[in-house]
């Protein structure tokens, strides 16, 4: 496991999405619900940025075709997208959010 300090929750913020990059990975940082995820951030439809796209609470929305993704199990849950996002380890320690791509 190799955990890498990504973020601060205070920078995230709550209903946020915030772009960064480990280990020349995309990844895209969500703060949903009181919980933070990591998932890829490239769609596995379009390819494209998920950066840009929007929440439906826990769901992830692509913002070229619409393709949704369960942030609690990265799995594709609407039409295009049929693969699943990778998703990826986090930590939070105190404020600090860490994230493995390992």
């Amino acid at each position: 496991m190799s955990l890498v300090k990504v973020a601060s929750l205070p920078a995230l913020q709550e209903q946020s999405m915030q772009r960064v990059r480990v280990n020349d990975t995309d990844v895209l940082l969500l703060w949903v619900n009181g919980t933070v995820y990591a998932v890829s951030d490239t769609c596995t439809h379009a390819r494209v940025s998920l950066a840009d796209g929007w929440l439906e609470g826990d769901i992830l929305c692509c913002p070229r075709h619409g393709g949704k993704f369960d942030l609690k199990t990265g799995k594709a849950v609407a039409f295009p997208a049929i693969r699943s996002l990778p998703k990826y380890l986090v930590h939070v320690d105190g404020e600090d959010v860490y994230v493995d791509v390992e």
